[in-house]
């Protein structure tokens, strides 16, 4: 019970502040935790499905290969796909939930059991799967004085979560390919590209400064979690209101410190850095 009191509060911790590897929680059911990772030695694992709201929920389980990617105004998404093309590290095929169809009544909650199955030709690397949560309830019909006809309205709410599988010898690392920033307003309009290598997803944060001429730190921009699955090109919006005129430069610090990952799962690499000058006036 412990445990699950964890993992429930962390993934609302984690649902609140970042948008990448991490679900949409729907407002009913909470899917905790927010990433599963099994591997060829521990091929199974569960997720819990806990029904905040005062009505029952159905729920269906669905699997699919996707990954987080950028759209062109540089913000996340989810890419799902139906049918990847062969050779992509694709999970979906080979993993199997149990239940995968499900009625959580309210206030409770209900464990779903994950189950690998790979290939025995399976190459060493990593592969990934989506878990989609779709949880639906029926609100009370309502019904006009004098009439025997009710009616009522179905919401379906969708959360989608991250399942990795993990065999053989697996490394990570990310490139800092490119970093711009531009003033407007009061604003620095920043683009950071970044790079995957090794044969598995780099799970990290990414976190910026703005240093003056002396190199002093005069101001920083949080710790935001990212994870490159293959390539992603970012955009922030960094304030400097209030900032004195002159030359600085922004620090962009890439490293796998993570909170919400437990830290056997998070893959060691060096961090990375990259810096441009800005000059406000």
């Amino acid at each position: 019970m412990k445990r699950l009191s964890t993992l429930v509060a962390r993934a609302a911790v984690v649902a609140t502040t970042a948008i990448a590897l991490w679900p949409v929680v729907a407002d009913a059911v909470l899917v905790a935790p927010h990433a599963l990772f099994l591997s060829d030695r521990s091929r199974s694992g569960q997720i819990y499905l806990v029904n905040q709201g005062n009505t029952a929920e159905e729920v269906i389980i669905a699997l699919q290969f996707g990954y987080p990617e950028t759209d062109s105004a540089g913000a996340m998404r989810i890419r799902l796909v139906e049918t990847p093309e062969p050779g992509a590290p694709s999970a979906a095929e080979w993993l199997r939930a149990f239940p995968r169809r499900v009625l959580v009544e309210a206030g409770q909650r209900q464990a779903v059991r994950i189950q690998a199955t790979p290939p025995a030709t399976l190459p060493d690397g990593e592969y990934w799967s989506r878990l989609i949560v779709t949880s639906q309830a029926q609100p009370p019909s309502a019904a006009g004085r004098d009439s025997a006809v009710r009616a009522g309205v179905t919401f379906a709410l969708r959360t989608i979560t991250s399942i990795t599988f993990r065999k053989g010898v697996v490394q990570t690392g990310v490139r800092l390919d490119s970093l711009s920033a531009r003033l407007t307003a009061d604003s620095l309009e920043t683009w950071i590209g970044l790079a995957r290598e090794g044969n598995a997803a780099f799970l990290g944060s990414l976190r910026f400064e703005l240093r003056d001429s002396t190199n002093q730190v005069v101001r920083e921009w949080g710790t935001t979690p990212i994870a490159v699955y293959y390539r992603l090109l970012r955009r922030f919006d960094l304030p400097v209101d209030s900032l004195a005129p002159g030359s600085y430069r922004l620090f962009a610090l890439v490293s796998t410190a993570r909170q919400d990952i437990a830290p056997q799962h998070v893959l060691p690499t060096a961090p990375v850095e990259q810096s441009v000058g800005i000059l406000l006036p």
